[in-house]
């Protein structure tokens, strides 16, 4: 699959890539599954290719395969180029988060529309060309209008709660935050937590791909509770949660052509 495939008879195909966090390590049912190496200017990266429900897809774990890679080893920048460069034009994103608004509990999923970041040392950039300024790109609404659109119908229609709007704040990791941290999050108007959401949507936005993010509310933020975080029960929600996200997905993967005019909308 590559940038060649991406147009047909007049029209965009919207080739989609999945970047999938911890618990989301396989595409079931996707067709004539490749894996290819893909070299960028920042290291190489295995990305699956193949057809899921009769469109091309490209899939990518972000901690890999068998989840060896933690939240500050992830080659974001490596992701979003190797998606690029095998013709992927919008990102459906996994987040694994914990739940500061009251409102969000586990098993529950939220569409994420904005971000805060609270990384320290990650690359944000991609790499300039020689004589180029810094990129003072605009990230007032990092995520694609026409992918959350396309989210929240498809949950309507499938009837999956669906939480429409939320404020995602990264931290490092791999550690989970303090109970003053969470404090802060919330004051700060976040509404989820986790650790690998940016700076992929940056790079995303900086790479000219579309991208949309679904965070799967596996535990209450560290501190939020007086029962201490339980991995069990973390992976139990996402157990549970694993075939309706991907229900959801699959149910925007087959509404995958659009207009010309609407590819950057």
């Amino acid at each position: 699959m590559g940038a060649e495939t991406s147009r047909r008879h007049g029209t965009l195909l919207r080739v989609f890539g999945f970047i999938t966090g911890s618990g989301f390590y396989e595409l079931p049912g996707l067709e004539q599954s490749q894996v290819a190496t893909v070299d960028t200017p920042y290291g190489e990266v295995d990305v699956t290719t193949g057809t899921w429900h009769d469109q091309p897809v490209a899939f990518l774990p972000r901690h890999g395969g068998s989840h060896s890679i933690s939240p500050q080893q992830i080659n974001y920048r490596a992701n979003i180029w190797a998606l690029a460069s095998v013709g992927v034009s919008d990102i459906l994103a996994t987040a694994v988060s914990g739940g500061i608004a009251d409102h969000l509990t586990p098993g529950s999923l939220v569409l994420i529309d904005d971000f805060i970041d609270w990384t320290t040392g990650r690359s944000r950039h991609l790499l300039r060309q020689p004589g180029r300024g810094p990129p003072h790109r605009h990230e007032a609404r990092p995520t694609t209008r026409s992918l959350r659109a396309a989210l929240n119908i498809a949950a309507e229609e499938l009837q999956i709660p669906l939480v429409r709007a939320g404020t995602y704040i990264c931290f490092n990791g791999p550690r989970f935050e303090t109970r003053a941290e969470i404090r802060m999050a919330r004051t700060l108007g976040a509404d989820l937590v986790g650790m690998t959401g940016y700076p992929e949507v940056a790079l995303a936005v900086e790479h000219g791909v579309r991208y949309a993010s679904v965070g799967v509310i596996s535990n209450p933020a560290a501190g939020l509770s007086d029962t201490e975080i339980s991995i069990d029960d973390i992976w139990a929600v996402i157990n549970d949660a694993k075939d309706t996200v991907l229900t959801l997905f699959a149910r925007v993967v087959q509404g995958g052509t659009h207009r010309d005019e609407e590819a950057n909308q």
